[in-house]
């Protein structure tokens, strides 16, 4: 008995690691064309997932909703919530407690699947998730917003197509909303969602799901509007890992084009997925405002890590020129002294990291934070903040905006300023905390801030960037470039600027040691060999970390292995990162 329990157990786990889906079942999607092909080929790509279970949606959130200091990221409010420890019971207020809201409402639909899947069930403030109640999206003027601390509202749909009470999230989380929904189409594409309000938004025809037209403007608009952002990618991840499926929305944005916008119709060709169409009555590659909106650009993987030299590699943005910084830090240690540990002026660049909508400016030397649909922000981290000192912050508003506010944070303190037409310095003093990061954002969307300059000035140590001789470097238009002239066992820092563009953010380099001349590789057994649309890695160590990067620095596979391993892969270019015991290597193999 126990034998056969066991057996079926073991076959139980195989089933659903086999029916785990991976990025290369997209390849399904090629030469595919209308709605209804399109739906039903997403569908068994992505609905034979694994169900958590409606108390295993707190265990995924611990990972797929966390904010950088490990607090719930609800889209419904700005509260701080614990995971697992501010739960609800019973609530009167924002800001009470967060429970799960399903964005595609229960009474919409029939069937238990629905309940627990991750992609459209988030952590929500209690009172506002019961103010949205079973309402379907939409956009209203006016409306009503429970609290300075709640986010979206509830009012009468302004929006062509439907009159009824909607509620409308804010603008920073609408494409996020309408992804969402694309994959509630795709992953329940023969379930019926029309209960109640549910028929605003979807349709059931035949036995299929589809989108009202109603439903297809309005979320259309939002997805092209408020494009996939960096939460949204690592959620997609997070959530895989417990589902076993992806949001093929967020994979690929383009999907929602050839079934619902721009490209109906059209053959689905993966490789062109880069070229989504222009959202009608707006300029190409802008967002509503008009402001526009920089491609995406991103290091990749180092490669030929040797005693005295690497290759860098970084994503297309389509400027003339890219300009390498590479470096070493010196630091020195007073703690009686008052120093400048950080000064960033923005001229051309910026040393911090940019969130939200940040855009450095035709102003020669500032930064411009927050748009007419976005607030923006900056942040400066690995600073050395344990003995007390200030930040000063060089700032004016932007155009007639009048008395836009901006905050900086440092550690769990903030201090909120109101800018005036003209520069002035705006100082913020600290006691030493052992926080390492400072912050400083705009408060409101079309309230919007200049920044001239950001200095930190405090005791400790000091760390001075030291850039190489010849470095900073203009390299042209090339996407990897190889640095000479390295010592062997060093620790290097290198950033790439694309022309009119930030600056990316720092990254490391640690250099092999050399021996009477000779460079060793961190990996020397370790090969790369393609053939037929396989990819092979031989001489793996048991334990070793491969990761398996696409040009674009999109992660495709990631994996531990125990020896050799081959993988089916598309025609192209990719990366192949290996890591173990403070060793990395990185492989740059063609698949034909």
């Amino acid at each position: 008995m126990k034998k056969q329990l066991l057996f079926f157990i073991f076959m139980s786990v195989a089933a659903v690691l086999n029916a785990a889906m991976t990025k290369d079942d997209y390849v399904k999607l090629n030469n595919k064309s209308g709605e209804a092909e399109i739906l039903s080929t997403l569908h068994s790509i992505i609905s034979n997932h694994t169900d958590v279970g409606y108390d295993g949606l707190y265990e995924v959130y611990e990972t797929s909703d966390s904010r950088s200091d490990g607090t719930v990221w609800d889209m419904y409010s700005d509260c701080t919530y614990r995971h697992n420890k501010d739960k609800c019971g019973s609530y009167s207020a924002v800001c009470v407690c967060y429970n799960r809201e399903h964005s595609v409402p229960q009474s919409w639909w029939s069937g238990a699947h629905m309940k627990s899947d991750a992609f459209h069930v988030y952590p929500t403030d209690g009172k506002v998730n019961g103010q949205r109640s079973n309402y379907p999206f939409g956009e209203c003027s006016g409306g009503t917003r429970l609290s300075s601390k709640a986010r979206g509202k509830l009012g009468s749909s302004s929006f062509s197509g439907y009159s009824g009470t909607v509620f409308e999230p804010d603008d920073e989380y609408k494409g996020d909303f309408a992804r969402s929904y694309f994959y509630m189409v795709a992953c329940y594409y023969s379930n019926n969602m029309t209960i109640k309000e549910g028929k605003a938004i979807f349709t059931y025809n035949g036995g299929k799901a589809g989108l009202t037209t109603y439903g297809v403007n309005l979320l259309m608009k939002w997805h092209r509007q408020d494009p996939v952002s960096e939460k949204e990618l690592k959620r997609n991840e997070a959530v895989f890992a417990h589902q076993h499926n992806r949001n093929p929305f967020i994979d690929y944005p383009c999907i929602a084009e050839y079934i619902w916008g721009t490209k109906k119709g059209q053959p689905i060709t993966l490789s062109d997925m880069a070229e989504c169409g222009d959202d009608p009555g707006t300029d190409p590659g802008t967002n509503p405002g008009g402001e526009v909106t920089p491609p995406v650009f991103c290091i990749l993987p180092v490669t030929d890590v040797h005693a005295n030299s690497v290759v860098l590699h970084w994503t297309d943005v389509n400027v003339t020129n890219y300009t390498v910084d590479v470096y070493q830090k010196s630091e020195s240690d007073d703690d009686e002294e008052m120093h400048t540990i950080l000064l960033d002026e923005f001229e051309g660049s910026t040393l911090g990291k940019t969130g939200g909508y940040s855009s450095l400016t035709d102003q020669s030397g500032s930064i411009r934070l927050g748009s007419g649909s976005d607030i923006g922000s900056i942040e400066y981290s690995g600073l050395d903040l344990t003995h007390a000192g200030s930040v000063r912050v060089k700032a004016k508003a932007y155009g007639s905006d009048a008395e836009p506010t901006f905050t900086v944070k440092v550690g769990d303190l903030s201090q909120q300023f109101t800018a005036t037409s003209d520069y002035h310095d705006y100082v913020f003093s600290f006691e030493g905390t052992t926080q390492t990061t400072i912050t400083i954002s705009s408060d409101e969307k079309k309230k919007r801030v200049y920044l001239d300059e950001v200095e930190v000035v405090s005791g400790g140590s000091v760390a001075t960037r030291v850039s190489l001789d010849g470095y900073p470097m203009a390299v042209g238009n090339v996407l990897e470039y190889r640095v000479t002239g390295l010592e062997p066992f060093q620790t290097y820092y290198f950033t790439v600027q694309p022309d009119g563009m930030p600056a990316s953010d720092e990254n490391i380099i640690f250099t092999e040691e050399g021996w009477q001349g000779f460079d060793f590789a961190a990996f020397p057994t370790v090969e790369c060999l393609s053939a037929f649309g396989q990819l092979m890695v031989n001489g793996l160590e048991s334990g070793s970390l491969v990761q398996i990067f696409a040009t674009n620095g999109m992660l495709l596979r990631s994996f531990v292995a125990n020896g050799d391993v081959v993988l089916s892969l598309n025609a192209g270019l990719y990366l192949v990162c290996v890591q173990k015991d403070n060793r990395m290597q990185s492989y740059k193999v063609i698949v034909r």
